[in-house]
């Protein structure tokens, strides 16, 4: 074909579409009017221009008081048009919408232009948007660019036009652009590269920044420093062209050296607290979720809205865990220079209200920063047992504390679960195995009670929300091993039943929000339900109380003016460290281990339980709580029963060998034992001494660090053979089995205690 035929076919094509666009703009001139799709702009919100509070209420004497400001963060600072120069408007007018002030909305010529530009170059220069329509694109976040979505673009940016006046759009307009590295309008991106505000800005400056609009990656004065310059040189040359600068003005802004201050402003200097970073997000979520307001509204609101938001936060609780985790004396040092992090929060069990919140150790680097305590989602390791097995077993008149588990090798297909510690200990009751932390007692109980039940339990009644389908196995729901894991705020509210007679209450973090006209603009009413009885709570909180007084989480202990309990958490390879705890006043819950998950073999000991006891302590003692246990049901009754057997105490169970095998507990209505213990306590009561080399009858060869007693002799009564000839056949004796239950009175030492 000739090339004047070629030529001749594309300038017609140029016409036909300049005329299907300026037919297209008639129509939408006509029926502007009629057809408004602004509404879900929520453009009647952006003129607010006021501070934000955040309030507590004082514990003390009931009154609100002014605990943080909302001064905004990094990555959005809200800057009005008043604080913004004229010289930088003209900027982005003179670059982005030349004819922004002629057009309402829809610029036909510069759309024809730019069509032109394509079909005769190859490419454009510019883009065929008007800022009123990229306003529309920032505010939607509708990235489609089928010529459906353009059309409807178009329209929504012509009403617009109608609402507001040029200079509200180009005040949101430059509130919501994006500009590379994180800063989403002039406020944070004039900090970001210059250290500066908007309104202290050269002209230099604020070409360099508005450069960066069209393409943020290309244009980035940090990473693309030539091409940043080349953009912003364009851009001082068209407002010279367009009147806006005279010569000499444009000259000086050329040859500006321009000082970037980002290398050295990694942090940012407003530093809100987790508790406040965390309110942030929630009220931030509710304005969308519950009003429909879009991200960029919903945050100038929060900003700039003048709203007062009542928060959950009790001041003295904050201090407290802030005290403790500030000084990284109170972690231990692991080797090398990364150090694992830790995590706590802390809930008021009967209202669901969080009282605090940490989200990292040391001091915080900035505003909206990583928040373990919410945005972390880490394996339980053994604190899901008491919520994903034994309560909802319970719950399901399964097991009572008392019933007798065999702690024994178990398999299921390829899986065999392991114990922390070497070996089995044998049949032991359900409250032991709870104290201690025995592994396969769960899982055995989880297979008669059901993965659908254990995962619906939690889901459903504990606001573990967290699970998925893949995570009803065995091994997920009995030790913890979840997919994607819980949040420390989470598993803390999926505790409070226990404190709280059964009643799970959705955690939150502040109360209502008002509008600066003070009308309620969101309100956070509580969320209940009942997870289990009042029975199951107790016996589960008694049982937990075990766990303190006598097991895996002794050291947690700090007074005995309070009923104090726990659960300690353990993941495989010690990858997460764990302590759930609670009293009658709160469940608070530490975590401990690496950002990116890796072993930690150097620790001695549980360091969650430590920090949980400082801060706990702090909290009873400085608010002078008052003593209180935990509260007792009806439907429970008292009950004499032998701790071999899980039945009724007979004479023979108080005349054991090896002393009383009677203990008191607490049972549900429709669980007391009704037949009596029928156990031989005298055959029981021999005992055998076993190599745990070759689990055959010790000899005198065997070490005396491998003998263990136990009450079952090996088959045909074998002697070992690994350490020497021995060929003798120690006699049954009949020395004392130690108790399956530890004595309340032992205390046992730090050195002798690994929590899981």
């Amino acid at each position: 074909m000739p090339s004047s035929a070629k030529l001749f076919i594309k300038i017609f094509a140029g016409i036909l579409l300049s005329g299907i666009i300026i037919a297209l703009g008639v129509l939408i001139g006509a029926f502007s009017g009629l057809i408004d799709t602004t509404a879900d702009l929520n453009l009647e919100d952006s003129q607010l221009s006021f501070t934000s509070f955040v309030y507590y209420t004082d514990p003390k004497t009931g009154d609100d008081v002014e605990y943080e400001r909302l001064y905004g963060d990094q990555n959005r600072v809200w800057v009005d048009l008043a604080d913004i120069p004229k010289q930088v408007q003209d900027a982005v007018v003179a670059i982005e919408d030349e004819r922004f002030y002629l057009h309402s909305g829809f610029d036909m010529k510069s759309t024809s232009s730019a069509i032109f530009s394509y079909i005769f170059k190859g490419s454009s220069s510019r883009g065929a948007s008007t800022i009123t329509q990229q306003l529309v694109k920032n505010l939607t976040g509708d990235k489609d660019k089928s010529p459906v979505r353009k059309v409807q673009e178009i329209i929504r940016a012509v009403n617009l036009e109608r609402k507001l006046s040029k200079d509200q759009i180009l005040e949101l307009y430059l509130n919501s652009i994006y500009l590379s590295q994180g800063c989403n309008g002039m406020g944070s991106a004039a900090n970001f590269y210059f250290d500066k505000e908007v309104k202290d800005l050269t002209l230099a400056e604020a070409a360099s920044i508005i450069g960066i609009t069209q393409y943020p990656v290309r244009y980035d004065p940090i990473i693309n420093p030539k091409n940043n310059k080349e953009k912003q040189e364009l851009i001082l040359k068209k407002m010279f062209e367009l009147g806006y600068i005279d010569q000499k003005t444009h000259d000086t802004a050329v040859g500006q050296k321009l000082v970037f201050k980002a290398e050295a402003k990694k942090a940012i200097d407003s530093k809100q607290s987790y508790f406040v970073d965390t309110i942030i997000s929630d009220v931030l979520y509710d304005l969308q979720q519950q009003k429909g307001y879009t991200e960029p509204i919903a945050t100038k609101m929060l900003y700039s809205g003048g709203l007062k938001i009542y928060a959950t936060i009790d001041p003295d609780v904050q201090l407290a865990m802030d005290t403790v985790y500030k000084n990284n004396a109170n972690f231990p040092k692991a080797p090398g220079t990364i150090q694992p992090e830790s995590a706590m929060a802390i809930i008021d069990p009967y209202t669901g209200e969080t009282k605090g919140l940490v989200g990292g150790r040391g001091e915080k680097a900035g505003s909206r920063t990583l928040n373990r305590a919410t945005q972390a989602l880490r394996q339980p390791g053994s604190t899901i047992k008491p919520i994903s097995v034994y309560a909802p077993a319970i719950e399901n008149n399964l097991i009572t504390p008392n019933t007798i588990y065999e702690d024994k090798p178990i398999t299921y297909g390829n899986w065999s679960p392991k114990n922390y510690y070497n070996g089995f200990k044998g049949n032991v009751p359900v409250k032991y195995a709870i104290e201690v932390s025995i592994n396969t007692v769960p899982v055995q109980i989880l297979e008669k009670l059901g993965v659908d039940i254990s995962y619906n339990f939690l889901k459903n009644s504990l606001g573990i929300s967290t699970i998925v389908e893949q995570d009803k196995n065995l091994g997920s729901l009995a030790l913890g091993g979840l997919t994607k894991g819980v949040s420390t705020l989470d598993l803390a509210a999926a505790y409070s039943p226990f404190v709280n007679k059964g009643i799970y209450t959705k955690p939150i973090t502040y109360t209502r929000v008002l509008d600066n006209s003070g009308r309620i603009l969101l309100e956070n009413k509580k969320e209940s339900n009942r997870a289990f009885s009042e029975q199951t709570a107790s016996l589960m909180a008694s049982m937990l109380k075990g766990v303190v007084d006598n097991g895996t989480g002794a050291l947690a202990k700090f007074s005995s003016n309070y009923s104090i309990a726990g659960k300690t958490g353990t993941t495989d390879d010690d990858v997460d460290r764990w302590f759930v705890g609670f009293t009658p006043y709160y469940v608070g819950v530490v975590w401990f281990g690496y950002d990116t998950p890796k072993s930690m073999s150097f620790l001695a000991s549980n360091p969650t339980i430590p920090v949980w006891k400082k801060i706990m302590s702090d909290i009873h003692n400085k608010k002078n709580l008052a003593p209180k246990t935990f509260t007792g049901a009806t439907g429970i009754s008292l009950v004499n029963y032998c701790i071999d057997s899980g039945k009724l105490a007979s004479e023979a169970c108080a005349n054991d060998p090896r002393g009383s095998r009677v203990r008191s507990d607490y049972f549900k209505s429709g669980t007391v034992p009704t037949s009596y213990c029928t156990f031989d306590h005298q055959e029981v009561a021999k005992t055998y001494k076993i190599c745990s080399a070759s689990n055959m009858l010790a000899t005198e060869f065997c070490p005396p660090e491998l003998i263990i007693t136990v009450n079952t002799a090996p088959p045909g009564n074998n002697t070992c053979n690994i350490h020497g000839p021995g060929t003798q056949k120690p006699s049954p004796t009949t020395s004392i089995v130690p108790l399956p239950t530890p004595s309340p009175k032992a205390s046992p030492s730090p050195s002798s205690i690994k929590a899981q």
